[in-house]
């Protein structure tokens, strides 16, 4: 593929200065350079689906990718925490691959970690993940999650389209550059055609859940058009508006298959209204989005077929 450009490939490394390592499970990399690849798709409506702190290998995580697969998205996006728990090289395929492997076009990626699956054949990305704090907790910080996936940009935030949407995943770790990021974005936005801009990242802005909202992720979504911010960390599903941001819906999905938080009782933040709350059951994001109409509804394992929460956006006609 045009702009494959590999810098350094796996080597091993059994003796240095005399002294014999043992008990590494992965070789050290170094961090490949990104693909430099973009992805603007053009359909005329596009299913998405939304996970986040999934990636703990078990009957959670299986159930809910058993049934965001049931649904044949286009796509999935991820609110992070991709790995748990350190985010290490020998947890890639057991936290990640095993679910949703057929989604993940990691062309670029070391071979033993390589997908096998239709995104492979195809040679199309289908799963846009954003980084989250537990990517990064192992020795060798967030190398493992940037080496495994193929993603546009600078990879640990990057803007892609898909259909009638613009979907840009942001870098929220303690460690990101944010003002790179929000002179990015805001940039990024203004020049966007499309009808709906869905911001996704992990810390929340807000959240009724017990990590509560992220002061240094409240920026200015409303004034820059932004449509919805979805989040993670907090292990619920919850939906907010802020009373001075009309027309921008906050969502945090942290239900992927980790494990569960609790909804905070009597949840108050300034100017912040709650809702929907949900926290007694594992579960993700179905989205669907034309020019003039986005549905984003959030299903559960216990309950398939029925939406525990719908929130419709309209626009008008192009």
């Amino acid at each position: 593929m045009a702009g494959l450009n590999i810098r350094l490939l796996p080597f091993a490394v059994a003796f240095l200065s005399g002294c014999q390592f043992f008990g590494i499970a992965e070789p050290p990399y170094g961090i490949i350079e990104p693909p430099q690849i973009s992805v603007d798709v053009s359909v005329d409506s596009v299913l998405f689906v939304v996970i986040g702190d999934y990636g703990k290998a078990g009957e959670n995580e299986e159930a809910v990718a058993d049934m965001v697969k049931s649904w044949n998205p286009d796509l999935i996006l991820t609110t992070g925490d991709n790995n748990y728990a350190y985010g290490e090289y020998a947890t890639l395929y057991q936290n990640i691959g095993q679910y949703y492997c057929d989604y993940i076009y990691n062309f670029d990626a070391p071979e033993e970690y390589q997908c096998k699956g239709r995104a492979m054949e195809e040679e199309i990305n289908r799963f846009f993940p954003s980084p989250g704090n537990h990517d990064e907790l192992g020795p060798f910080d967030l190398e493992p999650y940037l080496n495994y996936f193929s993603l546009p940009g600078q990879e640990l935030y990057y803007a892609f389209t898909w259909g009638d949407v613009a979907f840009y995943s942001i870098n929220s770790l303690s460690s990101a550059d944010l003002e790179e990021q929000i002179s990015w974005l805001a940039g990024e936005i203004r020049r966007s055609q499309k009808a709906f801009q869905v911001v996704y990242f992990h810390h929340p802005p807000y959240s009724p859940g017990p990590h509560g909202g992220t002061d240094y992720m409240q920026w200015d979504f409303s004034q820059w058009g932004v449509d919805v911010v979805l989040s993670g960390h907090d292990h619920i599903y919850a939906r907010m508006e802020h009373q001075d941001q009309k027309g921008l819906h906050y969502i945090v999905c942290g239900t992927g298959g980790k494990s569960l938080y609790s909804c905070k009782e009597g949840y108050a933040e300034e100017g912040v209204e709650l809702l929907n709350c949900k926290d007694d059951q594992f579960g993700a994001m179905r989205c669907i989005a034309d020019s003039t109409r986005l549905v984003m509804e959030f299903y559960t394992i216990d309950d398939p077929d029925r939406p525990v929460d719908r929130l419709v956006i309209q626009k008008d006609s192009p």
